[in-house]
């Protein structure tokens, strides 16, 4: 199964509540995290804004249809991840030996496939909460937000890290890390390897609006935890 970033990372924090939920029997309260800017305010308010539209989508679940809430989580990540960057990344070396015109369908693909794995995962809102945690400088050209996302019933929530970058004199989101994991990016890369292999850019294009036909049709379901 194909799934792009944003929806590994709603889909993990999913599969993660449930194990907490079963083991924990208290309910702890979740508390606010403070917040140390330690770099570009842009950096912060960036991964805020397209955290405060993800909690939106979720909390408008029972006011709008799929095509409604697939409509709200387009543009949340239009204009929050520099999806073009990430998708070159994710189909590198494929990618550079594309026409203009197959970048532009599997960019396309690529935010349809995202936009409705996230609207067809979740079918209630149960009170989830972002908190910016702490901001961090790279040694290179980005900057790493840290949050955490729980809810009053999550005595533990999950930790996620924000990779942001400044591209054409504003920042964007161009990576996710979850629970202090590996590069979800790059575990695209690695699945993405095998379509690329067997037909080129033109068979993942394919295969991500299948995927996405077929999710905001209700023919199938975003799967927890990934594959």
């Amino acid at each position: 199964m194909l799934e792009p970033t944003i929806e590994t990372v709603m889909a993990r924090y999913k599969m993660f509540c449930v194990v907490r939920r079963f083991i924990f029997v208290c309910v702890l309260s979740f508390m606010p995290f403070s917040v140390a800017l330690g770099a570009p305010d842009s950096a912060v308010n960036v991964v805020k804004d397209f955290q405060t539209g993800i909690i939106d989508v979720l909390k408008k679940l029972k006011t709008l249809d799929v095509n409604g809430r697939y409509n709200l989580v387009r543009k949340v990540t239009k204009e929050n991840m520099h999806l073009p960057l990430m998708i070159a990344t994710a189909s590198s070396p494929y990618w550079r030996a594309g026409t203009k015109a197959q970048r532009e369908k599997l960019v396309n693909a690529f935010h349809r496939m995202g936009a409705s794995s996230i609207v067809t995962l979740f079918d209630s809102y149960d009170g989830e909460v972002f908190r910016i945690w702490r901001s961090r400088k790279t040694s290179g050209r980005t900057v790493l937000v840290d949050t955490k996302i729980g809810n009053p019933k999550d005595p533990d929530p999950t930790e996620v890290t924000y990779v942001t970058a400044k591209i054409k004199g504003r920042w964007w989101i161009i990576d996710v890390i979850v629970a202090g994991g590996i590069s979800e990016v790059r575990v695209r890369r690695n699945e993405f390897a095998a379509v690329l292999k067997k037909g080129g850019l033109d068979q993942l294009i394919a295969v991500l609006n299948t995927k996405a036909d077929r999710l905001l049709s209700g023919k199938e379901k975003a799967a927890v935890g990934g594959k």
